[in-house]
């Protein structure tokens, strides 16, 4: 029962957290850097977005859509990881409680 707990929690809050995740990534991957017409560097730099600022960009451009890019991923990484994870807290809390290894 555990593992089956686990995995339903596991997975949907992944997928709750996935906007949040994408914004992140948008983030931390953003270029500063501007380019002119001939390809090569200015000196300027942009200043870089923050999370409301990403996450209108991401919304404008790309859509609603775009904040749960990757959830499939993110979804089966995390489902069975804390499935794995509740069942084994559950076998050493249920050991301790039957072994009194927890005063």
């Amino acid at each position: 029962a555990e593992a089956i707990i686990g995995a339903f929690a596991g997975g949907f809050g992944s997928f709750l957290t996935n906007p949040a995740d994408v914004i992140t990534t948008r983030i931390i991957t953003q270029s500063t850097a501007t380019t002119n017409s001939t390809g090569s560097s200015d000196e300027e730099e942009q200043k870089p977005l923050g999370v409301v600022g990403m996450g209108l960009k991401i919304y404008k451009e790309e859509g609603i859509g775009a904040f749960f890019t990757g959830w499939q991923a993110r979804v089966g990484y995390w489902a069975p990881a804390i499935s794995i994870f509740l069942t084994c807290y559950c076998s050493v809390r249920q050991a301790g409680i039957k072994y009194d290894l927890f005063p």
